[in-house]
């Protein structure tokens, strides 16, 4: 029996355990039990704590995707009714999405969801410096969480949903408030896909070409799958469309914060 996961990416300070930690406390069901992998290399959260606390959940750090790969298969299936697994923000985050597809092909994990939490704070600040970063969250999102709001203007938050809304993603987009509580915690957890991306579904190269035997193409063509544009590789091995991470940018957003 695989665990449902929903992998979580985002800023440092964006808000991302403080939502999973409120996921659970308001999401869970009777039985539910809930395991939180976090990077070791993440600061510590009051969150963390929180979570460790629960009757209903507790938290695994890991170092590296081997190390979380070792701590997945220990998993005990009959005790464990979900797994949210916060990305680690000080790596490159198409590589941590390119380690967790890893994760998941192990068999013992399956993906529900992906959540991509936003700081608005760090966007509406750096636009410039963050929008490709931006667009990579909502390309793999099933749900788009805005955090971080506050002293932000409307304007812009609405102009990064009708960003997505232009490019036409169907990911869910929920506001966040200042606790890291959304509207409706239940909601995000549904088990439905609404990424752009489809690394993690299953593929077919036939059913995608739409062709039988009366139904042949003129031209030679490819049953190989096109490489998700984030995570496709030049010769050199290096990323064809390179992400920064933009962790020093949501930082200064803090900074900005705190000094006004």
């Amino acid at each position: 029996m695989q665990i449902p996961v929903y992998y979580i990416m985002g800023t440092p300070t964006s808000g991302r355990r403080g939502i999973v930690r409120d996921a659970i406390e308001r999401g869970s069901m009777d039985g539910d039990f809930s395991i939180v992998f976090v990077s070791e290399n993440e600061k510590p959260s009051e969150s963390d704590s929180s979570i460790a606390k629960a009757d209903n959940a507790g938290i695994v750090k890991y170092s590296d995707a081997a190390d979380a790969a070792v701590k997945i298969g220990a998993l005990d299936t009959s005790k464990i009714t979900r797994v949210f697994y916060v990305a680690d923000s000080t790596k490159n985050p198409a590589d941590e999405v390119e380690s967790f597809k890893g994760l998941c092909d192990g068999g013992k994990i399956r993906l529900a969801r992906i959540w991509s939490v936003v700081d608005c704070s760090m966007a509406e600040k750096f636009p410039k410096e963050t929008s490709k970063y931006l667009d990579m969250l909502a390309h793999f999102a099933d749900c788009v969480l805005l955090s971080r709001r506050s002293g932000v203007s409307n304007k812009s938050v609405e102009e990064l949903k009708l960003r997505w809304e232009k490019m036409r993603h169907p990911h869910l987009v929920e506001y966040v408030d200042k606790h890291f509580k959304t509207e409706n915690p239940i909601e995000l957890m549904i088990d439905e896909a609404r990424r752009i991306s489809m690394i993690f579904d299953d593929y077919d190269a036939v059913d995608e070409l739409d062709i039988d035997a009366e139904n042949l193409p003129d031209e030679p063509f490819s049953l190989e799958r096109k490489p998700d544009p984030y995570l496709a590789r030049l010769q050199s091995g290096m990323r064809e469309n390179p992400v920064e991470n933009p962790a020093e940018y949501a930082m200064k957003a803090r900074k900005m914060e705190n000094e006004k």
